[in-house]
């Protein structure tokens, strides 16, 4: 074999070499990242609440949310299933993306002039298919069935089990700068912006266990949304309507504390507008659509 052959045979094992090695590392990052997430996962134990605003249920009998599409009551039953102690941070996400070699997704401008919300432990900001991807693959990776939460299973994480809790806080209160952040603490971990974000772990958890349930920005679900669906939702493991236009949101978007009560739904388009502005490719998705995952049995 000549020597041009030989270096390019040479070239060739060493460059295959990089690849074998580099597709090794990206597997083992996977793997950590998986098992990370499962060991994070709170095992909650099914059963049957009441879903939707039971203020009439307690105390003065009065609603607790403004919302009107929460008002009707209806009996929900759920298998058992597990639910990230913790939303997905921005180190998560940054990890799952350079294992599967996905591109990163545009960088949404807020972040430009207000970079502590970039940091590692900061909840990430993605659209509903990345947030749905991120999961799923969380499940191929593990072999377990994991997926976004439905609509059901959020709120009966956030509330307990079912429990008449308005928020998900470790004693059912909204108490600014006690189990919620106050306005001065929000401006500190926001470059001064205000924002309702800052970082995981920070306040107690609920009952349960889990972390900023209905706070620190909106959770996807898995659900679809319509007004009127808690008033044909079936009983059994509810999953939402079988389709429409708007991605169900669970969680505090800022100002009002309505957002953050157990029981109050929101809604977006899966790729959220910025501002009013339809270019994701130029303006991102805000730091506020945030989700944790499921496991299902």
């Amino acid at each position: 074999m000549n020597k041009k052959l030989i270096t390019i045979a040479v070239g060739v094992c060493f460059l295959t070499g990089c690849d074998q090695g580099s597709a090794a590392a990206d597997t083992q990052a996977a793997k950590i990242l998986a098992d990370k997430s499962i060991a994070n996962m709170i095992p909650v134990q099914g059963g049957e609440f009441i879903m939707g605003d039971f203020g009439p249920l307690v105390k003065e009998k009065l609603p607790f949310s403004i919302q009107q599409d929460d008002k009707k009551l209806h009996k929900v039953v759920l298998s058992d299933f597990g639910i990230s102690k913790f939303k997905v941070t921005n180190a998560d996400y940054a990890a799952y993306l350079k294992a599967t070699g996905i591109k990163h997704p545009p960088v949404n401008i807020l972040l430009k002039d207000y970079p502590s919300m970039t940091k590692d432990d900061y909840s990430v900001g993605v659209t509903w298919q990345q947030a749905k991807d991120y999961c799923q693959w969380l499940g191929k990776v593990s072999g377990k069935k994991i997926d976004l939460p439905t609509e059901a299973q959020w709120e009966y994480a956030a509330r307990s089990r079912g429990q008449y809790l308005p928020f998900a806080t470790n004693n059912g209160k909204f108490e600014e700068g006690k189990n919620v952040p106050s306005e001065d603490q929000l401006d500190e971990y926001t470059d001064g912006y205000g924002f309702p974000i800052y970082p995981i772990g920070k306040y107690p958890p609920n009952p349960l266990g889990l972390y900023d349930m209905g706070l620190s920005g909106s959770e996807w679900v898995n659900d679809w949304y319509a007004s009127d669906y808690y008033s044909h939702s079936q009983v059994n493991d509810p999953q939402g309507p079988k389709k429409g236009t708007r991605k169900v949101l669970r969680g505090y978007v800022g100002g009002d504390s309505q957002y953050a009560l157990t029981m109050s739904r929101q809604s977006s388009q899966p790729v959220p507008k910025f501002g009013g502005r339809d270019n994701y490719e130029k303006y991102g998705v805000s730091p506020l659509y945030v989700f944790r995952c499921v496991m299902n049995k």
